[in-house]
């Protein structure tokens, strides 16, 4: 474990460091200001010098530009009388004056930065080393311009080694002043941080009473205001403390009696997966004894596949999650697990928390009752075929007899009877559905512009009869992974009950695409619409919202809960939105073909 410091030496180097800093800092910034203040001023002076010499070379340049040899003894002269260094170029680059230098053995100045912005009719300026004096200098060049016309270029110059001198010498006596300020910083740091820290100790004893469980004794209370406002504070925290303690220890022991007298199981576990508590009914299932569970990894206690797979999803995610799983013992148990998230005090994830819900007799109550539905539909059927034939040979032997009454009530019956057959199929279709027996469901990978076109032909004789248009709006290239046969049955149920309620020469839409890795198939149609009372209850079975129409109409009431099922085994939802007397539109919304790829094999995967 890492030594802790002393709050002295914490504090104390703080002053120091900040002192030092702040000392430093003005250094460099006196330091910087001297000698950009230096440099102005000198090349201030530079460019006066240089205009002044500009008047007294033009003349020399301009009138009488044979007597060129004149200016170098002139610039030599003006060097020993000011100690600047003045040079004269041509626009050539030859240099035909210079102070200290020997004009022959110069070499051409037209690629100094200065002479060359010089000629461009501006002010040259340059601190640079000049190899001519071996030193650094400070260069000042203005042209010498008879109308359009640049003559030459003046250059002055003057050493900045002086200035650098002048700025060490500046330094050094402010770093003398930093070491004296910084030596009665450090006697002052150090006496007011013991005088900060001295009660600060005090109150330290005091807490460590606290911590030991001591909550009735009472820290001291210092003379400064900050610390004494914090020493009142502290024993005003030990009472409250004490008071939540007591009241703490009792809700404990009220949440006790409640958790393990609950008849569902109740297990929470961390996001490692480690059991927290758990309560005698989830033990129980388990079948191991509480004292055992606790601190114990979940998935050590529970050797089941699909429970290891709820858990994962559970910790995957902030939301509710809810599944049945068997657990197999003597007799197979059936078991709804509901979760949901634990947040600490700070609003942060630690775990999640799993209800056990034992539903083995209402699963069988369940199952008798999806038997009894497709025993009975099944055995219905039969007969309501039979009848169904012998009123079509009745039809054809009474039609020659001409007798309109009969045939009236012939129809009558027949109409009725295949209603009840439709009634009886989607039964059988439900009970399949919900029972996943007598259907092969496999997940193709499907172009979805063919299986709306398909579904859509299968309802073209009720669209054709009642002179409507179908729209469909689908991309070719828009693929899904389904079962052909359920999705297509999916959009027949929707696109026949468009048909159904939509007026004659109307119009029905419909439309896919891809939104977030969800595919959406709208189904919209310009019929009487449903009032929003009725959108709630509409994909319960045989719910109609106008039943008389919907008996007219040859409706069973059970088309839209299939195209529930058939959406939900899909992964999918479906939606309806409607405004009345402007029609419905009916939204099945799935996984892209990815997503349910990733869920089960193309070819050959089936739920279970």
């Amino acid at each position: 474990m890492e030594k802790k410091k002393k709050l002295i030496w914490q504090i104390f180097p703080s002053f120091l460091i900040i002192t030092l800093v702040s000392m430093t800092a003005v250094t460099l910034y006196a330091t910087d200001y001297f000698k950009r203040f230096f440099l102005n001023n000198s090349e201030k002076e530079l460019t006066t010098q240089t205009l002044l010499l500009q008047k007294k070379f033009i003349h020399i340049l301009k009138s009488e530009p044979d007597r060129l040899d004149q200016i170098d003894p002139q610039c030599k002269e003006i060097g020993q009388e000011t100690g600047t260094r003045v040079t004269v170029i041509l626009p050539s680059g030859v240099v035909v004056g210079d102070s200290f230098g020997d004009i022959d053995a110069m070499e051409n100045h037209m690629d100094r930065p200065e002479v060359s912005a010089a000629f461009s009719g501006e002010k040259g300026i340059s601190i640079r080393y000049s190899a001519t004096l071996d030193k650094n200098m400070m260069y000042i060049a203005l042209p010498v311009i008879d109308g359009d016309t640049i003559l030459a270029v003046v250059r002055t110059a003057v050493s900045v080694s002086a200035i650098d001198r002048e700025l060490r010498e500046i330094r050094n006596n402010i770093l003398f002043a930093l070491v004296l300020t910084t030596l009665a910083a450090t006697i002052v740091s150090l006496w007011v941080t013991r005088r900060i820290t001295r009660p600060i100790e005090q109150m330290k004893n005091g807490a460590a009473q606290f911590a030991g469980g001591n909550l009735n004794t009472r820290m001291a209370v210092p003379s400064s205001e900050e610390l004494s406002e914090l020493a009142v504070t502290m024993n005003r925290m030990a009472e409250n403390m004490d008071e939540k303690i007591k009241d703490f220890k009792n809700r404990s022991m009220e949440l006790e009696a409640v958790h393990s007298s609950m008849q569902e199981g109740v297990i929470a576990i961390d996001r490692d997966e480690k059991i927290i508590t758990v309560n005698s009914a989830a033990a129980r299932i388990l079948d191991f004894p509480p004292m055992r569970l606790k601190d114990r990894y979940i998935l050590e206690v529970v050797r089941n596949v699909e429970f290891q797979s709820f858990i994962q999803r559970a910790l995957s995610t902030n939301e509710p999650v809810e599944d049945d799983i068997i657990v197999q013992k003597e007799e197979s148990t059936i078991l709804n697990i509901h979760s949901t998230a634990l947040y600490d005090t700070h609003k942060l994830r630690m775990g999640t928390l799993i209800i056990f819900h034992d539903i083995t007799r209402i699963r069988r109550l369940e199952t008798m009752h999806k038997d009894f539905a497709a025993n009975v539909s099944h055995e219905l059927k039969t007969p309501l075929t039979a009848i169904k034939g012998f009123i079509e040979t009745l039809q054809e032997m009474m039609s020659s007899n001409d007798t309109n009454q009969s045939i009236h009530f012939l129809k009558i019956i027949e109409k009725n009877v295949n209603r009840l057959i439709n009634l009886i199929n989607d039964l059988l279709v439900l009970s399949r559905l919900e029972r996943l027996e007598g259907t092969d469901i496999r997940f193709e990978r499907q172009p979805l512009l063919s299986l709306i076109q398909a579904a859509v032909n299968t309802c073209q004789t009720r669209i054709r009869d009642k002179q409507m248009q179908v729209a469909i709006d689908c991309s070719e290239d828009l693929d899904v992974m389904v079962d052909t046969v359920l999705m297509e049955q999916a959009i027949i149920n929707l696109v026949d009950n468009a048909v159904k309620y939509s007026p004659e020469s109307s119009k029905i839409f419909i439309e896919a695409e891809k939104k977030d890795e969800k595919i959406d198939i709208a189904i919209r149609d310009q019929g009487r619409g449903i009032d929003q009372d009725h959108l709630p209850k509409i994909f319960n079975r045989f719910y109609r919202v106008d039943k008389a129409r919907t008996r007219n109409e040859g409706g069973t009431g059970l088309g839209l809960a299939i195209v529930k099922h058939i959406v939900q085994y899909h992964q999918g939802s479906v939606h309806v939105r409607s405004v009345k007397k402007e029609g419905s539109v009916f939204t099945i919304r799935i996984p892209a073909a990815g997503l349910m790829a990733a869920n089960g094999s193309e070819d050959t995967g089936k739920y279970a």
